[in-house]
């Protein structure tokens, strides 16, 4: 009879059995983020990221694609947060995104499946109404381009 394996308590994987986060899959995760945001910013086409993402999602992340764009910095990740969800398997990626003087929020959930992470929802805060970066043309309603 083959020996049995035990099954982890959270089979996330980016918590460890003792409950703890696996340092690298939350920077594998922070890595994402940071990509997502470059995408938002229209430094990085969405096709890059097409095998990434669910089909709801990725036309998502489309639409919003320059968003984020600033004619005067780069999107930087200056924080992110990792967590396990509620439903096992499912992390939760929130973070602030730096456009020169501008910060954004940006949110995924992803889960682990067939070895690479897939984000199945993406919220930025494009939707709720807010400006897009770029500084002073931009609260007038009109965007800046490089």
């Amino acid at each position: 009879m083959p020996p049995q394996l035990s099954r982890p308590r959270h089979p996330c994987p980016v918590v460890r059995r003792n409950g703890a986060l696996d340092r690298r899959r939350a920077h594998q995760l922070s890595r994402f983020a940071q990509h997502t945001a470059e995408v938002l910013a229209g430094e990085r086409p969405p096709g890059h990221l097409r095998n990434l993402f669910c089909t709801t999602a990725y036309e998502h992340l489309v639409r919003r694609a320059g968003g984020y764009a600033s004619s005067e910095h780069r999107a930087r990740l200056r924080g992110a947060v990792v967590r396990p969800a509620a439903v096992p398997g499912v992390v939760e990626v929130s973070a602030v995104v730096a456009c020169g003087a501008w910060h954004r929020a940006l949110a995924l959930r992803v889960v682990f499946a067939q070895h690479a992470w897939l984000c199945t929802h993406i919220e930025t805060d494009l939707e709720r109404g807010r400006l897009p970066c770029g500084g002073p043309a931009a609260r007038d309603g009109e965007r800046r381009t490089g």
